[in-house]
C-alpha cells in the first residue's frame, strides 16, 4: 500500500514537473542566443528525447501503479 501512495505523489509530481517544462517551454527549448548556429532540428531532436523520457517514466510508474 506504502508503494502505490508514493507512485502517486511521484506521478503527481512527475505531471507538475512536465506542465512547468510546457510553460517554461520556449525559455528551455527555443532559440539559445549563445550557440546561434544550432539548427531547429537539432532543438526538435533535444525536444523529442525530453519527451520520450518523460512519458517513459510516466508510463513506467502508471503501469506499476495500477497493477
Amino acid at each position: 500500500m506504502l508503494d502505490k501512495i508514493v507512485l502517486a505523489l511521484f506521478l503527481l509530481g512527475w505531471s507538475v514537473l512536465g506542465l512547468w517544462m510546457l510553460v517554461k517551454y520556449e525559455r528551455l527549448f527555443g532559440h539559445h542566443p549563445d550557440d546561434p548556429a544550432e539548427s531547429s532540428g537539432a532543438r526538435m531532436l533535444n525536444v523529442t528525447q525530453v519527451f520520450s523520457v518523460w512519458f517513459g517514466f510516466f508510463a513506467m510508474a502508471f503501469y506499476f501503479l495500477i497493477r
